[in-house]
């Protein structure tokens, strides 16, 4: 029985701070979008379609992508009438948590092993996405601008912007 207890004792030492089981294998991004409904879709590293909804969302992304290799993602966010958005997701060593956790107390099995396999040692940023999508400029029947825009100069594409007269007003 002892013996029982002292093998139990080891085992949560060895793997309660391992970042797999502290953070999860897994991390919700919440997307949200001006003006909301806006199409969702997520891609990741391999231009495979992971997810795909509509705004508001909450969406559950796997952390890691191989041995000792976080997940990236790339989020594209549109909808009809307006210019998309692409966001990208990248990961960053949850240090506090891999590091130390596993240096103390998880050793050299949630180090080398658990964390790097499952994932856990991986932090998706951004962990919230809100964009507000800018109105598509509309074009007339001559392939003009139709109407009068007030936008700011960095909102313009490049492409369109050499295409534009600019009035400055004073």
């Amino acid at each position: 029985m002892k013996k029982l207890i002292v093998l139990l004792t080891i085992l949560m030492l060895a793997f309660s701070s391992c970042a797999s089981i502290v953070s999860g294998t897994t991390q919700y991004i919440r997307i949200s979008s001006s003006p909301t409904s806006a199409n969702v879709v997520i891609y990741d590293r391999h231009n495979m379609i992971v997810w795909s909804s509509t705004t508001p969302a909450l969406v559950n992304l796997r952390r890691g992508d191989g041995y000792f290799r976080g997940a990236t993602y790339r989020v594209e966010i549109s909808s009809e009438g307006f210019t998309g958005q692409t966001i990208h997701l990248t990961p960053s060593l949850n240090a506090g948590r891999y590091l130390a956790g596993n240096l103390l107390l998880g050793g050299v099995v949630g180090w080398l092993i658990i964390d790097p396999i499952l994932g856990g040692m991986w932090t998706l940023h951004p962990g919230i996405i809100h964009t507000s999508l800018l109105q598509s400029l509309s074009l007339d029947d001559r392939g003009e601008i139709d109407g009068i825009y007030i936008v700011l100069k960095e909102q313009i594409p490049p492409e369109v912007l050499d295409t534009l007269e600019l009035v400055r007003i004073n």
